[in-house]
């Protein structure tokens, strides 16, 4: 038996009884323990949408979260703002705001921890934590009195939450109690306040020791940490969550492998000392040397390949995943225990096809890959800082490795671990933009609407300096003007909402009305770097999970906000003939 029937019987009322009550005196012991302003909120059971709806108006960044669709679509009709999204989830897991991959500096359960049964609390508490923010808070108001059996509710109590609370490592930092603002006299509420006592990460320190202190015979430990660091930063959208870990496919580690190590080796840089050259890398069989006609930006998720070359690279991946299980996934280790942090599971690999298409699908058949959650969180939000120390390192130790009188050797390694696609740039986008005009479509700018006559700029929405991605989505044709003034700054929320119709346009012109196996791709490559929610995503869908990222970029990088003038009404009411972006992610 769960609440949810009664609150979508019961909708009306219990709106109009939340929104009766300010913000203010029913949190009134949390107002001097709440983040500045900029800050990200998670609102778990929203209800009307008062709280998302203060803090919004506030200048926090909100995802609100509730299960009941009646509630919801009550919610969004009061309080719409960019600044909220709506999320259709509900405790104990929060399926679907864990797969955004955000931190959030405040969570508030107003009115909610009552209606968790008590066998799921701990794996609620469990979730919460994984998704604290480094200082961040966790909000839980407690209804003390008699159970409302209509209600699905459960007897709660402070010495209960504050017990399991320390099992995760939270600590309670304040506590407040109050009568009950709707005058039930049988009823009154203690607000308790957990936070972390240190950074809430403890992989931080880990992944120093692993990079910089571990014994290393190879690259093959920093190889497979940089895959990793890689993975987390830009394909995100492939990874399952678990209990208290994340699996990746095994496929795509040992294809972003392949792809680090190629350039490397095809100019003579060396991975192990010299007194072990003789071997050379173990992964260097009579199928990997027969790649080298490949680029390595080839070897890209969506890319097919046939005939020999398809069987090559089959054989190869497979080749690949068994050193790294029997590698660097074994030696990689927890300091106090020896334990491997790693844990890969390899399939037996199945027969060529004679098309050999780089999916999803066929890179889980190779296997997985678990990695830590809380490793898999540093190198999500900290990647911008994790992974230059890993290339760094990687230099260092080819330095190491490489004769003394050899030279450029640092200039050239550095230049070959640079994870760019310089096929895949801007020019992808400006061929497209060429297609457009020779059929006689008109080319705007996404952020002023103004028409595009002659010269313009292809621009990353999501700046390229912070967050290396030239996937086709994420590139946006704008006039010079505007992409100087935008440089390498974030732009808001409000202004990303306001171009969605353009954006869309932009995209339907360009690539996904071009072919279907130009939208398959480009729905592909979306999906493995955005948080997409839907299954079988739309345009919108892409927009919102935009939107989510954004808030990403912005509390992990801290990068300047832009946001530029309304575009011009005419122009763009012309231009743009898709729906209008929503705010709401998941079908409530």
């Amino acid at each position: 038996m769960t609440s949810l029937p009664h609150y979508e019987k019961n909708a009306p009322r219990l709106v109009d009884q939340y929104e009766s009550l300010s913000f203010n005196s029913v949190h009134e012991g949390l107002l001097e323990l709440l983040p500045q302003a900029g800050a990200t909120v998670l609102d778990v059971g929203a209800g009307s949408g008062r709280d998302a709806g203060w803090f919004a108006a506030h200048g926090y960044d909100v995802v609100a979260v509730e299960p009941s669709p009646a509630m919801l679509a009550r919610a969004r009709a009061l309080h719409a703002s960019s600044r909220i999204r709506w999320v259709a989830d509900s405790l104990p897991d929060l399926t679907a705001v864990r797969r955004l991959g955000l931190k959030f500096d405040f969570i508030l359960l107003s009115a909610v921890w009552m209606h968790i049964a008590p066998a799921d609390r701990q794996r609620a508490l469990r979730k919460l934590a994984t998704m604290l923010a480094p200082k961040g808070r966790i909000a839980i108001s407690l209804r003390l009195g008699a159970p409302d059996a209509q209600r699905a509710m459960f007897a709660v109590s402070l010495a209960e939450l504050a017990a399991m609370a320390q099992q995760f490592g939270l600590r309670t930092i304040h506590t407040h109690d109050s009568e009950d603002r709707l005058g039930r006299g049988d009823v009154s509420w203690t607000s308790v306040v957990l936070g972390l006592p240190d950074d809430g990460l403890g992989a931080l320190p880990l992944l120093r020791h692993l990079i910089l202190v571990d014994d290393k015979a190879s690259t093959y430990k920093i190889a497979l940490l940089r895959v990793l660091a890689r993975i987390a930063d830009s394909a995100a959208g492939v990874a399952r969550h678990e209990e208290n870990s994340v699996v990746v496919p095994l496929g795509l580690v040992s294809l972003y492998w392949l792809r680090m190590f190629k350039p490397l080796l095809e100019h003579a840089l060396p991975q192990m000392p010299v007194s072990r050259l003789g071997t050379g890398p173990g992964f260097v069989t009579h199928s990997f040397t027969e790649l080298r006609p490949l680029s390595a930006v080839e070897l890209r998720i969506g890319s097919t390949f046939g005939g020999a070359t398809a069987k090559h690279l089959h054989r190869s991946l497979s080749e690949i995943s068994q050193l790294i299980r029997n590698m660097p996934a074994n030696y990689l280790r927890w300091p106090a225990s020896g334990q491997p942090i790693f844990e890969v599971t390899r399939r037996r690999m199945a027969a060529t096809p004679d098309q050999l298409q780089i999916d999803e699908a066929f890179l889980w058949t190779l296997g997985d890959l678990r990695i830590p959650l809380d490793i898999w969180q540093a190198l999500t939000h900290y990647n911008v800082w994790i992974e230059p120390v890993l290339v760094a390192e990687w230099v260092r130790l080819i330095e190491a490795y490489s004769a003394s009188e050899r030279r450029g050797v640092r200039e050239l390694a550095t230049a070959l671990l640079t994870w760019v696609d310089p096929a895949r740039d801007t020019s992808f986008a400006r061929a497209a933009v060429e297609r457009m005009r020779a059929n006689g479509k008109t080319l705007y700018c996404v952020w002023s609407g103004a028409r595009l006559q002659g010269d313009y700029d292809v621009d990353h929405c999501f700046p390229f300096s912070a967050w290396p991605c030239g996937d086709a989505w994420n590139l946006m044709p704008a006039s010079k003007l505007m992409n100087n003034q935008k440089s390498n700054r974030l732009i808001t929320q409000v202004a990303l909402e306001r171009a969605s119709d353009m954006i869309h346009a932009w995209w339907r012109d360009a690539f996904l009305d071009q072919n279907e196996q130009a939208r398959r791709q480009f729905y592909l490559e979306a999906s493995q770097t955005l948080p997409i929610l839907a299954s079988n995503p739309a345009a919108l869908d892409v927009i919102d999970a935009m939107q989510l990222h954004r808030l990403r970029l912005a509390r992990d990088q801290g990068l300047r906000p832009w946001e530029p003038a309304a575009p011009r009404a005419r122009e763009a009411n012309t231009r743009a003939s898709g729906p209008t972006s929503r705010l709401t992610f998941g079908s409530p």
